[in-house]
């Protein structure tokens, strides 16, 4: 747990987040804060029940090797073992009492309240300044950074504005971040700002399509959106109204497909057995044209002899 002295000791604590860790040093006395709901074992009844919750101060009673003794609110005094305390890195989630949050310190009720703001007041709207200005029964102090305040109050001043920054002017500053009301948002907001981002593209796509269209009805022509578009409605129609018809088209399609490309083959093949008939029909016919050619040339010869040869024997 840490260096065990007579009455203190120092140990490695967090506050709950991964990267705020930190060396606490304890002393009897001392208030510390809890970060969640812790059961301790009280000594007058020795049974264990509830002492605090995320957010409890409670004062240390005693130091002890296995764990603490702490006093609640009530004066009721419990014994918390370390573990009880310790994160799953072993680290102690523990922190000083004596300083709160906004938040941490709401509900609560004391004699004296300071609010310290130690960045200035630009971070607490109207909210945060009445939950912390609320706290107390008698008087109320409010702690903030004269520096903080000059340099926000210099930040909004033009460019060149060489006027002295006054102690009034950081009252009225703070004053200012102090009435300023945050406007929370709501669900019902939140969908208004979703319908207006939806119009604001509804008109975008609108107006970004529009010379198009213009130019497409110019060459007497329509653009292609509307009908992918009016495709893309009937597929979903038809994938919510008849879950797996559109995979079976596809199935059957494909089937078709190949159907009409082995037709096609065939087709091809037969187309070119034909041409070859064709052609082997044309070469047949072109050998007996020359044939018929050839016995009329022979014959032609013949005749031509024979009258040669019957002149000769008239003389």
């Amino acid at each position: 747990a840490g260096e065990i002295g007579d009455d203190e000791i120092t140990i490695a604590a967090t506050d709950g987040q991964s990267d705020r860790n930190y060396s606490l040093a304890l002393a009897t006395g001392d208030r510390v804060r809890l970060f969640k709901r812790i059961n301790a074992t009280f000594a007058e009844t020795g049974r264990s029940s509830n002492i605090g919750q995320n957010g409890t101060v409670l004062e240390m009673a005693g130091l002890l090797d296995d764990g603490l003794m702490l006093r609640s609110a009530g004066g009721k005094v419990g014994f918390v073992p370390w573990d009880r305390l310790r994160d799953e890195r072993g680290r102690v989630q523990l922190a000083y009492g004596d300083a709160l949050t906004t938040h941490t310190a709401q509900g609560s009720t004391v004699t004296e309240h300071i609010h310290a703001m130690p960045s200035g007041s630009r971070l607490v709207p109207a909210f945060g300044a009445y939950t912390s200005g609320s706290r107390h029964r008698e008087q109320s102090f409010i702690v903030t950074s004269d520096g903080a305040e000059r340099a926000e109050i210099a930040g909004r001043r033009p460019l060149g504005d060489r006027r002295a920054i006054t102690p009034s002017d950081v009252l009225a500053n703070i004053t200012r971040n102090f009435s300023r009301q945050d406007e929370k948002e709501s669900a019902v907001s939140m969908l208004e700002r979703a319908v207006n981002v939806r119009r604001s593209t509804i008109r975008s796509v609108q107006s970004s399509l529009q010379p198009m269209e213009a130019r497409a009805a110019a060459q007497e022509q329509v653009t292609s959106l509307p009908q992918r578009l009016e495709r893309r409605r009937i597929r979903h129609a038809l994938e919510s109204r008849l879950p797996g018809l559109a995979e079976r088209l596809r199935r059957q399609g494909g089937s078709i497909a190949r159907l009409a490309h082995a037709g096609v083959a065939v087709a091809e093949r037969l187309a070119t057995i034909a041409h070859a008939k064709r052609a082997e029909r044309q070469n047949e016919r072109d050998y007996w044209q020359d044939v018929a050619e050839h016995a009329s040339k022979t014959s032609e010869q013949a005749q031509s002899q024979s009258q040669t040869r019957r002149s000769a024997r008239r003389r």
